[in-house]
């Protein structure tokens, strides 16, 4: 028997409870044989990489939001990269390594399903099937090409931009000949969507000429704007939209944490109106297998023709998933650029 740890939801806490505190989680050690029997199409694998994403803090109330709710007192899970331990599965054998959404738990035996997929090196590195790859690129994709319908020449917009979904969004635009501007929450961060993914400019929304610094870098308006954060920093966006403009809605992080009657600000639907908006909210499970292989083929396409770059933030350690979540929430000193990842 071997001792390995898991992460557990010990309560719940609602949207208008503010950040996520570390006692709401429960780090446990239990027993584990490895040596068990496992069932057909079942396979035995260790985690090896986790992922941390905003959407799963609405998965920490206590009422189904846009997801389902974790279960108290049983292991959060996320998008994970894992090695196969042992396999009764025709799909996967020992030695292979999977990506799938995986609990938080050291060692662990899983169902075979159609959303557990070969982590194949050669394709891309295994951290890009948490980015790139994964989840996060998926996403993008679908935001800025599905429901973009990007343009030569046209103005993308992006807030959250130094995220993972915003860097991959962004650089996605830039391979379609947009003009890309991204909205992220300081100065470096600002910086380095300019330098390192090649972002046309980079405005930080704490800035007090924030409405005027984006004004400047859309002079011909803006036609696609992916939205990540909703609130006070969307507002701005709202007024700049062109005629027939898109807006793929994926997210709005800036009410994560509160009450939804608490986020009033601009009202978007003469605007939609006047403008001949389409506005689009959407999650990643809308979407097809087909859809996902088709996006996953362009994605790790442009990764291995350097048209898109690869950039992480890795945190080392089991003890350190909890904390790494908790930061994303944190605007004014989280200085992340790109996707977390816990290395294990």
């Amino acid at each position: 028997m071997t001792d390995i740890k898991q992460i557990i939801l010990e309560k719940y806490f609602e949207r208008d409870d503010g950040m996520p505190e570390p006692n709401q989680f429960k780090i446990t050690t239990c027993k584990f044989d490895e040596n068990q029997k496992i069932e057909k199409d079942h396979i035995m694998i260790k985690l090896e990489y986790v992922s941390v994403d905003p959407y799963l803090r609405a998965r920490m109330n206590s009422k189904k939001t846009f997801v389902d709710p974790f279960k108290l007192n049983e292991p959060i899970n996320s998008g994970c990269v894992a090695k196969v331990l042992k396999s009764t599965s025709d799909r996967f054998k020992e030695g292979d390594h999977v990506s799938g959404y995986f609990d938080w738990k050291e060692i662990q035996i899983v169902k075979v399903t159609n959303q557990i997929l070969i982590a194949d090196p050669n394709i891309a590195p295994f951290t890009a099937y948490l980015g790139i790859c994964g989840m996060p690129g998926v996403t993008s994709y679908y935001g800025t090409v599905l429901i973009g319908k990007p343009k030569k020449g046209e103005t993308f917009v992006i807030n959250a931009a130094a995220g993972a979904v915003g860097t991959i969004a962004g650089q996605i635009a830039k391979v379609h000949g947009c003009r890309v501007v991204g909205i992220c929450g300081s100065d470096e961060k600002a910086n380095s969507l300019v330098n390192d993914f090649h972002f046309d400019a980079g405005i930080n929304y704490h800035s007090p000429t924030y409405a005027e610094d984006l004004k400047k870098a859309c002079p011909k308006g803006i036609d696609i704007f992916y939205e990540n954060v909703g609130g006070q920093v969307s507002d701005p966006i709202l007024l700049l939209l062109n005629v027939h403009a898109r807006v793929a809605c994926c997210g709005a992080i800036s009410v994560y944490n509160k009450k939804v009657s608490d986020d009033i600000g601009q009202r978007a639907q003469y605007i939609v109106f006047e403008k001949r908006i389409t506005m689009q909210g959407f999650l990643v499970f809308d979407y097809s297998d087909d859809d996902y292989n088709n996006a996953f083929l362009h994605l790790s396409k442009w990764l291995k023709e350097g048209k898109i770059i690869e950039k992480h933030v890795m945190n080392n350690g089991f003890d350190q998933i909890i904390p790494s979540f908790i930061k994303i929430f944190d605007s004014k000193n989280n200085k992340n650029v790109g996707k977390v990842i816990i290395k294990l």
